[in-house]
């Protein structure tokens, strides 16, 4: 943390103690929030509370949207139902059906209560599957009726665009809350006032179902660069919006998301410091588990080959050597994959492009790789024939190492499975056991024994 900020946390402690609540105040008016959350993290847990008894509704509603959610409901749980309750209300609906998510049932019923209206908003909000486009959408949104003339517009959007999440966009609604059309802020403002809303709207209007996944509405965002999109029900009736900062929430989540099943665990929903060691050796101990019954075939496949390694002791040496190479090509592969069909970047539709592609790349590195595997063989074991069954491996693993781990995300996709599910971890032991049965295959077959 730099001086500035040990500056400013001196000077809000001094306002606490003085209780100069308007000094306090304008001095939040004058920063980012997100500063002044920088700023909350070296405040004690009783000068945070003060410090949220201390300034308006909504400027702490402001500042509570900025916190992780742990944080969130730990500011809840010192500030008491009555002040928590003010505050959100102030917040965007989305945000606090986000917060009160987290809480105790009973504690949330009793904030929803005390929340009047809002409350109702947020407990509508709550119904929605929380990885759905409703799950994320906030209701505050303006919409304005295509009969309307750009004069009246403008004066219902100076009424309402203070409780709005954006103004950017304008939604056009039908006598039925159908949406029918869409105009940007700068199209309102630019046009004739005499002019009515249906002759300067866009029909061509991009919406989202309440119900679809919210990767799909992250999609749209990155495709259309959107600063917000329409959420509607199943009778094209508007039901709230996504905003952009929504969306980076979304792409934030399900990248750790990814990442934690890539790396054989099962997703975790809080920060690793908020999660306790009970819950995370639950997210790891089931793959661990798995993976290490899968690798107990690798301990039979040895067995069954127990003969040809007493025979020639030299072909245990390279063991190692072969199902690594072999695992990391499959992983490789695997994540090129993986991250392609989270961009849309590959489709169902292409699985035998990408097949012939790797199948290509697969034989190249194998290639690349197996002229170095032959001089080393043949130096450790002192003969070329060890080379030859050492080089030949390489190329044949490598080879299926890069196709399995290219197809394994795409087969998971075809069955509706996270393709993240095909983790390194999982790739790497399917690898290891096909790899060892390639070796001594090819070693028997050139030994003969």
């Amino acid at each position: 943390m730099d001086d500035r900020y040990t500056v400013l946390v001196e000077q809000v402690k001094q306002l606490l103690s003085d209780g100069s609540t308007e000094a306090l105040t304008s001095l939040v008016d004058s920063l980012h929030p997100a500063d002044v959350v920088d700023i909350l993290e070296l405040l004690d847990d009783s000068a945070r509370t003060a410090f949220f008894h201390a300034i308006p509704a909504d400027k702490a509603a402001d500042i509570v949207q900025e916190l992780d959610p742990e944080d969130q409901t730990e500011i809840v749980r010192m500030m008491g139902a009555a002040r928590s309750s003010e505050i959100l209300r102030e917040m965007d609906s989305d945000d606090a059906a986000d917060l009160i998510g987290e809480l105790p049932e009973s504690k949330a019923e009793t904030l929803l209560e005390l929340m009047n209206s809002e409350g109702d908003e947020v407990r509508e909000l709550l119904q929605y599957d929380e990885d759905s486009s409703g799950g994320i959408m906030a209701t505050e949104y303006v919409t304005v009726n295509m009969d309307w003339t750009v004069e009246k517009t403008l004066a219902e959007l100076r009424h309402a665009a203070p409780e709005a999440e954006t103004v950017y966009y304008i939604y056009v609604v039908d006598a039925d809350e159908r949406l029918v059309g869409v105009l940007s802020l700068r199209d309102l403002v630019i046009a004739d006032l005499k002019r009515k809303i249906s002759s300067i709207m866009s029909r061509n209007v991009l919406s989202v179902p309440v119900e679809a996944d919210q990767e799909e509405a992250a999609q749209l965002f990155k495709k259309y660069r959107y600063l917000a999109l329409p959420v509607v029900d199943r009778d094209n009736r508007l039901a709230g919006i996504i905003t952009a900062d929504d969306i980076l929430d979304v792409v934030e989540e399900e990248a750790t998301e990814d990442i934690q099943k890539i790396a054989g665990t099962m997703p975790l929903d809080r920060p690793y410091f908020a999660t306790s060691v009970k819950e995370l050796w639950r997210s790891r101990v089931v793959w661990l588990m798995v993976l290490f019954l899968a690798e107990s075939v690798t301990g039979k496949i040895l067995q069954n080959f127990s003969t040809a390694m007493q025979s020639v002791i030299e072909l245990t040496f390279f063991i190692p050597l072969l199902i690594d190479c072999g695992g990391n090509a499959g992983s490789q592969a695997a994540s090129v994959v993986i991250r392609g069909l989270a961009v849309r970047d590959i489709r169902l539709r292409d699985v035998w492009s990408v097949f012939s592609r790797e199948l290509t790349l697969g034989l190249a590195l194998g290639l690349s790789m197996s002229g170095i595997a032959f001089l080393r063989a043949w130096k450790v074991g002192g003969n070329p024939i060890i080379g030859v069954i050492v080089c030949t491996s390489v190329l044949v693993i490598v080879t299926v190492a890069t196709i399995v781990g290219s197809m394994l995300p795409i087969a998971a996709t075809a069955l509706h499975l996270d393709p993240a599910v095909m983790s390194s971890p999982l790739i790497t032991t399917i690898v290891d056991g096909t790899g060892l049965m390639i070796y001594f295959s090819i070693a028997r077959a050139l030994l003969k024994i």
